[in-house]
């Protein structure tokens, strides 16, 4: 990932993505908005205790870097879920419920999840202009909402895996994800064997989301050059990005968001 200045923020972008002149995309870090504290500055979450007004603006920041309305700028209500919602029309909002995926092929809307060490995947379909945004906790992981999402955008727009560019975002890293025996057994009940995606160290065991993703990635037959992890650690870097864990769950939400640029 490269760091960029938009407007009055400071955001990240994929390398790969940001290659592709039809599209533009976001990952925020927690610099530059108007919150405080542990929540301070950018934080995009009305559930994490935030002055609404403070998230109204930090979410008008969003939209004014990534030059789109303000209510073009579209999250999910989130829930550890399985669940990928079609963006059909901005007047949807109600189906979003219990939806931790989004996918779109509308100009001009940014579809986007927000994270605080789980994982945030965009998605960009070349060919047939589609987008996916995906949020990915060990429960999403080991339910396969990646898949499902790519499943959801070969349905819904035609998507060939050959098409998509990934960009798998920060989240807690498999050298500090410390998991129970029911995070292994639920892996292993979905993939398999989980070698290389699990580490046993000193009595403990770790989980690598990164590589879980990515496994379900190539399991669609990806093309790997069209896969980028960005292998940022949001615990170790709690200072540029929200990190639940870091915080005792105190910290506030950034977001990856993907919108497809009118013509």
């Amino acid at each position: 990932m490269i760091s960029k200045q938009f407007d009055k923020l400071q955001l990240w972008q994929f390398l790969n993505l940001s290659k592709r002149n039809e599209i533009n995309h976001f990952i925020s870090g927690r610099k530059g908005g108007c919150s405080t504290g542990e929540l301070g500055g950018l934080n995009l979450s009305f559930k994490v205790n935030d002055n609404e007004l403070n998230v109204l603006q930090n979410r008008k920041l969003l939209s004014l870097a990534m030059n789109v309305a303000e209510n073009h700028i579209v999250f999910p209500d989130q829930t550890h879920s399985d669940r990928v919602a079609v963006l059909r029309n901005l007047d949807s909002g109600d189906a979003l419920s219990n939806t931790d995926a989004l996918i779109t092929n509308i100009k001009g809307v940014c579809i986007a999840v927000m994270s605080a060490d789980c994982v945030p995947i965009l998605l960009f379909d070349k060919t047939n202009m589609a987008i996916g945004a995906v949020h990915s906790g060990w429960r999403g992981t080991v339910s396969k909402i990646l898949e499902k999402t790519v499943e959801a955008m070969k349905k819904e727009f035609g998507t060939k895996p050959s098409d998509l560019i990934a960009g798998i975002g920060p989240s807690i890293s498999p050298e500090i994800y410390e998991v129970g025996q029911e995070v292994i057994d639920a892996a292993e009940n979905a993939f398999g064997n989980v070698t290389s995606m699990v580490l046993k160290k000193d009595g403990k065991t770790f989980f690598n989301l990164w590589e879980a993703n990515r496994f379900q990635l190539m399991s669609k037959q990806l093309n790997p050059e069209n896969i980028e992890v960005a292998g940022i650690c949001t615990y170790q870097n709690a200072d540029k990005f929200f990190s639940a864990r870091k915080s005792q769950n105190k910290s506030g939400r950034f977001g990856a968001g993907i919108v497809i640029n009118p013509c």
